[in-house]
């Protein structure tokens, strides 16, 4: 039986992913700080899911939770999706600012892809998904930190990509734009209402809304199979188009209203 580990697993995306694999019939061992929510999660999926308290920014917790989903079944599948909202733009931040952010969003996600293919090696086979962010590769007005870690997770995922393809190991980045998740919810003005400021939020996508974590959960899930066995190194983007524009630019009026 195959066994993942999904970091960040007690809510938003992380949630949907290990639902989703646990669909698939993989054995899931969900990481997070979120305790209670990991309880939530395993309450929902049973036997299937093994909830892992850990914080991704400390080495330790990586060999665990691979430890853990070995003990589950033949771990070959592993996504780092934990993160946080890290907002300050250069003149705002100092050095503890910067350090903190780093280690959540860049170096925690380095550990567990580090980790993971110590772990994947002896069975040459295996696939590493690293959740990034169009943040990624535009820049977000007060992103400073952010935008340079999930910019910085991509050159790590090409990295794994061209040293570990040649043994069976694959590494693939998922780019998401807005989703509705429980860290979005935390960033939106408090002077709006949820709906209108999922709203606006939603206006920087053609398609016109925010994505939902079980989109991208789908396309985590593509990536991990054999489905996608030649797509390694790659940067797939989910964000409804936003990034294929420079601006937000009223819509196409179409002649009768269609």
């Amino acid at each position: 039986m195959i066994s993942a580990v999904v970091t960040g697993a007690a809510s938003g995306i992380g949630r949907a992913v290990g639902g989703r694999l646990a669909a698939e019939g993989a054995r899931v061992v969900g990481m997070d700080v979120d305790a209670a929510g990991l309880a939530a999660v395993a309450a929902e999926l049973g036997a299937a899911f093994e909830p892992l308290v850990g914080d991704i920014s400390e080495w330790d917790a990586h060999e665990r939770a691979a430890d853990a989903a070995e003990r589950l079944g033949d771990l070959r599948w592993w996504v780092n999706n934990a993160g946080v909202d890290w907002v300050g733009a250069a003149h705002e931040v100092d050095a503890a600012h910067v350090d903190r952010g780093l280690r959540l969003l860049l170096n925690g996600p380095m550990y567990g892809a580090a980790v993971a293919v110590r772990r994947l090696l002896p069975g040459r086979a295996g696939a590493i998904v690293n959740i990034a962010s169009i943040q990624g590769v535009a820049a977000f007005p007060r992103y400073f930190v952010y935008d340079a870690a999930k910019s910085g997770l991509l050159m790590a995922t090409k990295s794994i990509a061209v040293d570990y393809g040649p043994f069976g190991i694959r590494c693939n980045a998922v780019l998401p734009g807005t989703i509705e998740t429980p860290m979005t919810y935390a960033a939106l003005p408090p002077e709006l209402d949820r709906e209108e400021a999922l709203r606006r939020e939603g206006e920087l996508a053609p398609l016109k809304r925010v994505g939902r974590p079980e989109e991208i959960a789908e396309v985590v899930a593509f990536l991990l199979s054999d489905h996608a066995s030649y797509i390694n190194g790659a940067e797939i983007v989910a964000d409804g188009g936003a990034i294929a524009r420079c601006y937000a630019y009223p819509q196409l009026e179409l002649e009768g209203g269609a």
